[in-house]
């Protein structure tokens, strides 16, 4: 079942998280396995099944690349397992100078400049982002899964830098 129909919410990249939340609730209230544990194996069997369509489901459309890439795949485009890279050369040396520059912060941290780098991340990270909405949008599937690869990158050089900073506040 498409994901979105489940949580009879609106195919979107933009969710509403709180909707779709209390539609979460509601839905692990209605399957969950103690509802069924006087009936059959195959009836407990279908429950658990639900309950695990219902979980992947929620955390798929609760993170914004996830659900991207869920869009996208409900336009026969998957991204999921591929071993596509990105071809954008100016996007490619960008992120080898970004990661020289995580290199050079994890081996000499400097919280100011921890902070400077994160913000550029981030500006690029909400740029990307609004690019994809625009060409989900406009049903510029192919575009849009070039871009979320894009995003993918970016996001993985947030988390990085997240660690790098709460490993300062560790010491």
């Amino acid at each position: 079942m498409n994901y979105f129909e489940l949580f009879r919410i609106p195919v979107s990249l933009n969710v509403d998280t709180a909707a779709l939340a209390v539609r979460y609730r509601d839905l692990q209230k209605q399957y969950h396995p103690d509802n069924v544990a006087a009936q059959s194996d195959a009836i407990k069997l279908e429950s658990m099944q639900k309950t695990v369509e219902i979980n992947s489901a929620y955390n798929t459309l609760k993170n914004p690349l996830s659900c991207a890439e869920y869009l996208l795949l409900l336009q026969g485009i998957d991204l999921r397992h591929e071993q596509h890279t990105v071809k954008d050369t100016a996007f490619l040396m960008e992120q080898l100078e970004w990661r020289e520059e995580l290199d050079d912060l994890q081996k000499k941290p400097d919280e100011t400049a921890i902070s400077r780098f994160q913000s550029r991340v981030k500006q690029h990270y909400q740029r990307y982002f609004q690019s994809l909405e625009q060409q989900l949008a406009d049903e510029q599937y192919t575009e849009a899964a070039d871009t979320l690869r894009k995003l993918k990158f970016v996001q993985k050089m947030k988390d990085e830098l997240n660690k790098l900073e709460e490993s300062l506040f560790d010491l």
